[in-house]
C-alpha cells in the first residue's frame, strides 16, 4: 500500500531555536508540508475533503530526533503511506539532512476521519482509491 514520496525543504532562519538548530516543533511543520505535497501528487487537496464532508485529523504524532539541522541545510523528507484501516491511516517519515549526510529524525503520524459534526466516520472511498497502489 505504500507510495514512497520525497520532498526537499531548505531550513529557513525563522525556524531556528536560540541554539541555532531547527526548533523541535518545526519538524511537525515539515511533516505537514510533505504530507500536503504527497496528497497533491496523489490527486487530493483540501477541497476534496470539503466535497466529501469528511475531514482528516491528527490522532497521534511521534518524532524521534537523531541529529540537529541548521540554517541553510537541505532536508529530504521521505514519506510513506504505511497503514489504512476502516477509519484511520498512518504515514511514516524520515527526515534526512542532505547537506550534512545524516538522518535528522524519523516520525510517524496517525490520522482519523470525522464528518462535519465531528463524528468518527469510515475513510471515504475516493480517498482510499487515490491512496491505493496503481
Amino acid at each position: 500500500m505504500n507510495h514512497p514520496f520525497e520532498h526537499r525543504i531548505k531550513v529557513r532562519s525563522y525556524e531556528l531555536d536560540s541554539f541555532g538548530h531547527v526548533n523541535n516543533a518545526v519538524y511537525l511543520n515539515y511533516l505537514e508540508e510533505a504530507r500536503c505535497e504527497y496528497m497533491e501528487q496523489r490527486g487530493l487537496s483540501f477541497d476534496s475533503f470539503r466535497e466529501w464532508q469528511a475531514f482528516a485529523f491528527v490522532v497521534s504524532a511521534e518524532i524521534h530526533y537523531r541529529s540537529p539541522a541548521k540554517y541553510g541545510d537541505v532536508l529530504l523528507v521521505r514519506c510513506v503511506f504505511s497503514r489504512m484501516r476502516r477509519t484511520s491511516f498512518a504515514l511514516d517519515y524520515e527526515i534526512y539532512n542532505e547537506t550534512k549526510g545524516r538522518l535528522c529524525a524519523t516520525a510517524s503520524m496517525s490520522f482519523g476521519f470525522v464528518d462535519a459534526n465531528e463524528k468518527v466516520i469510515p475513510i471515504p472511498a475516493a480517498f482510499r482509491e487515490k491512496m491505493m497502489p496503481t
